[in-house]
């Protein structure tokens, strides 16, 4: 029987499967989208359906679960925005492994605010997993200088750690479907006031655009949100960030069949490490204690 940790763990697994399987649609959506325009309406969606499903939880809630909501979703919405400015001046391979070091700020910020230790295992488990990003983005050792796009980016990875870090704090004491709504609501009306200071109003133009709209705020924001905040009252932060690696493999896998695009070598020796940095952190195993 499984338990409830590796139930969580499978649970990560799989919104780490729906995340990496938007990366191709999000791309060909954004030829006729804006990303402002394309996120706003995404969280706004993902907003309503929550708060329909929802609305009398959320309605009797305590103020101390919206507070939470509102401070995970505000850390999400700095990474969504950092993220998607610093494209505009880094390459997508750097962006991504950039991103994936949250992997790394997790335990960090974990041992602060969670008062957590690490185990060795969990440190070698952080270190595979990072050198699989590494490998897995086909960044050239060369080219590793810092420009304004990557320091965006190094701030999108420190706000995801973030967010990681406070749903293992507030997902033990308050209800997941309110952390869920609170936050795709917070992250909704931030992304539409930057739309609104940033460009100019525009809607997507295409079918496929819209269709990536729908799809994205129903599967990897509706029920990725709710999957995550379940799942970590009964996993760790750290492992919880581990697991999340696996999100770029499932992105080219995706790309790879949507888009034409290989996976090199490297790459596929960075997947590995990233798939024995999971196995190592104890996926799926039973734990009597959680440590960080």
């Amino acid at each position: 029987m499984v338990s409830k940790e590796g139930l969580a763990d499978i649970t990560l697994l799989g919104v780490s499967i729906i995340w990496g399987g938007t990366f191709p649609l999000i791309k060909v959506a954004l030829q006729d989208s804006s990303p402002y325009a394309f996120l706003s309406l995404r969280f706004l969606i993902a907003t309503l359906i929550l708060a329909a499903v929802f609305r009398k939880e959320v309605a009797s809630t305590s103020r101390d679960a919206l507070k939470a909501g509102c401070l995970i979703g505000a850390f999400i919405f700095i990474g969504y925005i950092t993220q998607t400015v610093g494209l505009k001046y880094t390459t997508a391979s750097k962006s991504g492994f950039i991103t994936g070091l949250y992997v790394v700020f997790t335990p960090i910020l974990a041992y602060p605010i969670l008062k957590a230790t690490l185990q060795r295992k969990l440190i070698l488990a952080v270190f595979l997993a990072s050198t699989g990003l590494f490998l897995l983005s086909g960044i050239n050792p060369r080219g590793l200088s810092m420009n304004y796009g990557d320091f965006l980016t190094l701030v999108c990875a420190i706000a995801y750690a973030f967010s990681v870090v406070l749903i293992s704090k507030y997902a033990k004491k308050h209800s997941s479907s309110v952390l869920a709504t609170t936050q795709t609501f917070t992250t909704c009306i931030l992304c539409t006031l930057s739309w609104a200071i940033i460009e100019p109003f525009s809607l997507p133009t295409s079918t496929i655009a819209w269709e990536a709209v729908f799809f994205t705020a129903v599967f990897a924001t509706s029920l990725a949100f709710l999957g995550q905040n379940y799942a970590q009252k009964y996993t760790t932060a750290t492992k919880a960030a581990i697991i999340f690696t696996a999100e770029p493999i499932f992105a080219l896998i995706f790309s790879s069949v949507t888009l034409g695009e290989a996976l090199s070598q490297e790459g596929a020796l960075g997947a590995a490490l990233i798939v024995v940095g999971m196995l190592l952190s104890g996926f799926g195993w039973k734990r009597k204690k959680l440590a960080t």
